[in-house]
């Protein structure tokens, strides 16, 4: 139900910046039941074929009871193994109904979910090679469902 979910969303946002494109492996975190305050890591992400600038990652509550949130971080890498949390600079994050970028001193707290719904945020990618996403939730008294994707356009292969 949640993938059936999360292609419906993708399909009526679709649009021509890369907040909205997607790859051909796009889940980083699988459709996972938090019911605790806690880190759920999400599978390492190769952006060798990645074209655009901003690589972007919908997290999706496709179920949400009782209080808190959920927030993603976003990490990258030079080899794959050691991460480095991505700087709030190198975060954009935009107004879904206007378009215009948000400017926060807390990008990731501020596309934070605590009801059942998708935030994107983007990455604004620089030369590192691997990037990772992670789900972290606060304040957690009942259970979400969450889930992450990665969307960005991939180069031209001949």
């Amino acid at each position: 139900f949640t993938n059936l979910l999360i292609n419906l969303i993708l399909y009526f946002m679709q649009n021509t910046n890369a907040l909205s494109k997607m790859n051909d492996n796009p889940q980083l975190i699988p459709a996972t039941v938090i019911t605790t305050n806690t880190t759920v890591v999400g599978a390492v992400h190769d952006l060798s074929d990645c074209a655009d600038a901003v690589v972007s990652f919908a997290l999706t509550a496709s179920a949400f009871t009782g209080a808190g949130s959920v927030k993603l971080l976003i990490a990258y890498s030079d080899d794959g193994s050691t991460f480095t949390t991505t700087a709030n600079d190198d975060l954009y994050l935009k107004n879904p109904a206007t378009g215009a970028e948000i400017d926060s001193t807390d990008k990731a707290t501020a596309a934070a979910l605590s009801a059942v719904g998708v935030s994107k945020l983007g990455f604004i990618r620089n030369e590192f090679k691997y990037v990772r996403a992670s789900i972290v939730s606060t304040g957690i008294t009942g259970s979400v469902t969450a889930s992450v994707i990665i969307q960005y356009e991939k180069r031209n292969q001949r």
